[in-house]
C-alpha cells in the first residue's frame, strides 16, 4: 500500500493544492433540508466530498463529531472514510489519541483497521511508548501535536524546560525534536497551528522538508493563509493546510455543497497563486 505521505504528495501534485477539508459538521449544524434523511451527517459529508474532492489533498474528520452519536456515529465515520477513498483521497482521523502503550494498541487498531483511516493525530504528552503502536503501521501517518492553534496552548507549550545538558528549551521545540527522533519508520508528522507561522518555521527547521505538517486554524480560528504558506514556502508537498468551518458552514441552505465548493476553490486559488509567485521568484 502507498504510504500516507506519498498519497498526500501525489494529491498535492495532481490538484496543485495543500488544502485539507475538515469534515467536522456538528449534527445540529447539518442543513435543515437534510434533516429528514436517515443519516443526515453521512449525506452531508458525501455531498461535501463530491463537491471538493478535486480540490483537496486529504480530508480530516474529527472523532468527537461522530462518537457523540454513539454506534451510529461510528458507522457514519467509517462510511465517510470509505466514501473519500472511493475518490482516492486519503483521510486523517483527528482523534488526538494518547494513552499507555497497551491501550494505544487498541486505539491504533480502531483507527487503522476498523475505520481504515490513512493517518491519525496523537498526543505525545505521555511519551514514545504511546506513539509506538501507531508508528508500527508503517504505511499509515502518525501526526503528533506539537504547537496547537488554541489560545491556551501557552499553559504548557511555550514553557521552558531544562534538557539533560542543562540548557533551557521551549517545550514545543523539545516535542519537535522528539518527533524527529521517533520518526524511525518515516511516517511521523506534526500538528502546528496556522495561527503560529514563526513557530512553524522553527519546527520545520527541526523536522526537515519531508515530514508532513498539518496546519489547522485557518478561517474561524484566525489563522492567516498567506502567512502560513510563507512559513512553509518551499515545502508545499509536505504542508497540509486544514480548513473546516469556513467551508462546511458556507451555506445553511440547499446550496450548501455548491457554497462549500466556492469557498474551497477560493482557498485553492490563493494557494496556487502564492506558490506560483514563489516559484517565479526562485527562477
Amino acid at each position: 500500500m502507498i504510504p500516507f505521505s506519498e498519497q498526500v504528495k501525489e494529491r498535492i501534485e495532481a490538484n496543485r493544492s495543500v488544502l485539507c477539508v475538515g469534515l467536522d459538521a456538528a449534527p445540529q449544524k447539518i442543513p435543515a433540508c437534510l434533516q429528514q434523511e436517515q443519516d443526515p451527517q453521512l449525506v452531508f459529508n458525501q455531498a461535501i466530498i463530491d463537491a471538493t474532492h478535486d480540490l483537496v489533498c486529504c480530508y480530516k474528520p474529527n472523532f468527537a463529531f461522530y462518537t457523540v452519536r454513539g454506534a451510529a456515529g461510528m458507522e457514519t465515520l467509517r462510511q465517510t472514510i470509505a466514501y473519500a477513498h472511493s475518490y482516492d483521497v486519503p483521510v486523517i482521523l483527528d482523534a488526538k489519541f494518547g494513552d499507555i502503550g497497551h491501550t494505544a494498541e487498541f486505539y491504533a487498531q480502531t483507527a487503522f483497521e476498523v475505520l481504515q483511516a490513512d493517518s491519525v493525530t496523537v498526543n505525545p504528552y505521555m511519551g514514545e511508548d504511546t506513539i509506538a503502536p501507531f508508528r508500527a503501521y508503517e504505511d499509515k501517518g502518525v501526526i503528533a501535536l506539537c504547537f496547537t492553534s488554541n489560545a491556551s496552548r501557552s499553559d504548557f507549550q511555550t514553557r521552558l524546560v531544562t534538557d539533560p545538558t542543562g540548557e533551557d528549551r521551549t517545550l514545543y521545540l523539545v516535542v519537535a525534536e522528539k518527533i524527529a527522533k521517533w520518526n524511525t519508520c518515516g511516517n511521523m508528522g506534526a500538528v502546528v497551528g496556522a495561527t503560529a507561522p514563526e513557530e512553524l518555521e522553527a519546527i520545520r527547521a527541526i523536522l526537515g522538508p519531508s515530514v508532513p505538517i498539518l496546519c489547522p486554524g485557518i478561517g474561524a480560528q484566525g489563522g492567516d493563509l498567506e502567512e502560513i504558506l510563507w512559513a512553509g514556502a518551499g515545502q508545499e508537498k509536505s504542508l497540509i493546510v486544514n480548513v473546516s468551518r469556513a467551508i462546511l458552514n458556507a451555506s445553511p441552505d440547499a446550496d450548501y455543497a455548491e457554497a462549500a465548493r466556492r469557498e474551497a476553490r477560493m482557498f485553492v486559488e490563493q494557494i496556487q497563486a502564492f506558490f506560483s509567485r514563489v516559484n517565479e521568484e526562485i527562477q
